[in-house]
């Protein structure tokens, strides 16, 4: 009897606490709509009054918007510590008042491509504002209907006199309410745990700009002088083709991500980053698989019995790496994609082919297996990964035999650096996947992650032809001689049905992930660019 009650003690703790989550992300939800709203009477003030409509009072508008720049961090800080649990839409706040530009001046897309008056600045002000109100009143509509507010913690609605509405006094409304909160969040701030929600941290920004030289109006220039830490990550190709051939790069989707403030495409980032931490090591395994498989058969001669004891030795190695990667623990999912599995089915190939003088067919249907389910998981994640490479159906012989072992040597020694450095982030990268709970990978059936509008407008920057350019250097890419992949399929569709890409655990990160479904979401560098403050914009005149 004692033991039933203890759970039903427990079930009722757990029930109370969820429930009690559940009203913080209504409470914040709510907080930051009222705030939005009462912001809005402000900035629709410049559209009434042409005289105030100038590039100064605009940018006070922005910089009184970011006085809770500050807070919305305490609030996912708040929620991150006593429940686990974020609220996307919260997300999306962040991603707005913390964005990596430091400021909140976004110019609106004209038809004429102009950028320079006041009041495309407006618009771009407007255009976020309205797409962030309106992910905040989904959430608040579908998931708060039975939330009771406590109204003076959610309230945001200051008396203001008919001439009153100036940045000057929204700056100081703001300031007052901010210290209302940040008072209330006094324990937070002294924990200092917060700064690690900042989107600096969310994006991977230190990583993905370690070698970026110069970063004005969308055009990059990279330093590939030296070695630089994970760029086999940075580099990695995915499944979104340019219409010249050329495929976009994680680091491309970085420089779109860092000024997209919708929170289901950070999220597809942060997958497709976590996805492609493992890459490197599955091509060696994909290559490895495949050259034992053809140094077993009939057609290679008496040289690949020297060759053996290189080879294990390799595959051991692999396989140490596969450990490593374990231990840093990105991949260890419940369900979706097993790394053990990936173990264990390397492990008994490494073993059947250092115990057996050829491979059965039996071994090479397993090894095929495991490519298949590294090829899956790749394809379903829109990481470029090919089941065969150029060494495929050819021999080994004495005149290639020392260049097939050497190539395949190389590419182990890049991959060693790779995972040398991986492990210099593992704190970053651990934190993603424990804070937004990555248990799934499901990118490729998000259909408005890198839409064909977004997908032509990177294709087209001159960014992308730097980064490509920068990818297909020797030190980027390990894609060399007999191992490089055999482009045989078609890119998104492969050889899998659509119903093959479905995560088929897709119920167990999506509660939080698809609680908000936007139907207005303006586009970066589509229908917004960043205000670039070094180009004085002239203030609209009449």
């Amino acid at each position: 009897m004692k033991y039933f009650l203890l759970f039903m003690l427990m079930v009722t703790l757990k029930v109370s606490l969820c429930h009690y989550a559940q009203y913080k992300k209504c409470s914040h939800s709510r907080y930051f709509l009222n705030f939005f709203n009462h912001n809005e009477k402000f900035l629709l003030k410049f559209e009434k009054n042409k005289e105030y409509l100038t590039i100064e009072n605009l940018m006070n508008y922005g910089k009184a918007l970011q006085t809770h720049n500050k807070v919305i961090i305490m609030f996912l800080d708040d929620l991150m510590n006593s429940s686990k649990k974020f609220s996307f839409p919260l997300i999306t706040v962040n991603m707005y008042l913390n964005n990596v530009s430091g400021h909140l001046n976004m110019i609106a897309q004209n038809d004429d491509d102009e950028k320079n008056n006041a009041n495309n600045l407006l618009e771009g002000y407007k255009m976020i504002h309205f797409a962030v109100k309106e992910q905040l009143t989904d959430y608040i509509y579908k998931h708060c209907k039975n939330i009771p507010f406590v109204e003076k913690t959610v309230s945001f609605n200051p008396p203001i006199g008919k001439n009153e509405y100036t940045t000057t006094n929204l700056m100081t409304i703001n300031n007052e309410f901010k210290d209302k909160i940040l008072t209330k969040f006094e324990l937070t701030s002294e924990r200092n745990s917060y700064e690690c929600i900042h989107p600096e941290n969310i994006l991977l920004y230190d990583i993905m700009t370690q070698q970026i030289l110069t970063n004005k109006n969308n055009i990059i220039k990279i330093d590939n002088n030296q070695h630089i830490i994970l760029n086999l990550l940075r580099f990695t190709p995915l499944n979104f083709k340019c219409s010249n051939g050329t495929r976009l790069t994680i680091q491309d989707v970085f420089e779109y991500i860092k000024y997209d403030f919708n929170s289901r495409d950070v999220l597809m980032y942060m997958k497709l980053v976590i996805g492609a931490t493992f890459r490197p090591i599955a091509i060696l395994i994909r290559n490895f698989l495949t050259l034992i498989q053809v140094a077993s058969s009939d057609n290679s001669d008496c040289v690949k019995y020297w060759l053996k004891p290189n080879f294990i030795g390799m595959g051991q190695k692999i396989e140490q790496y596969v450990l490593t990667f374990i231990s840093i623990g990105m991949l260890i999912l419940k369900k979706s994609f097993m790394i053990n599995d990936v173990l264990y089915g390397f492990n008994k190939a490494l073993n059947s082919y250092i115990y057996q003088t050829k491979l059965s067919e039996i071994d090479i249907k397993y090894n095929n297996e495991l490519i298949k389910l590294l090829s899956k998981f790749f394809i379903n994640n829109r990481l470029y990964f090919t089941s065969d490479i150029a060494l495929t159906n050819k021999n080994i012989t004495q005149n290639n035999a020392d260049k097939i072992k050497n190539e395949f040597e190389n590419i182990i020694k890049k991959v060693d650096i790779y995972i040398n450095d991986l492990n210099k982030w593992k704190k970053s990268l651990e934190f993603i996947v424990r804070t937004f709970k990555i248990k799934s990978f499901n990118v490729s059936t998000f259909k408005d992650f890198i839409n064909f509008k977004v997908l032509d407008r990177i294709c087209n920057t001159e960014s992308h032809s730097e980064i490509y350019n920068v990818s297909k250097n020797d030190k980027n890419n390990i894609e060399i001689g007999y191992y490089e992949d055999v482009n045989n399929v078609e890119d998104d569709v492969t050889n899998f049905n659509l119903k093959d890409l479905k995560d088929e655990y897709n119920n167990i990160d999506t509660i939080d992930s698809l609680e908000c479904h936007t139907n207005y979401k303006p586009l970066y560098m589509i229908d917004y660019w960043p205000y670039n403050e070094s180009d004085p914009l002239p203030a609209h005149k009449e």
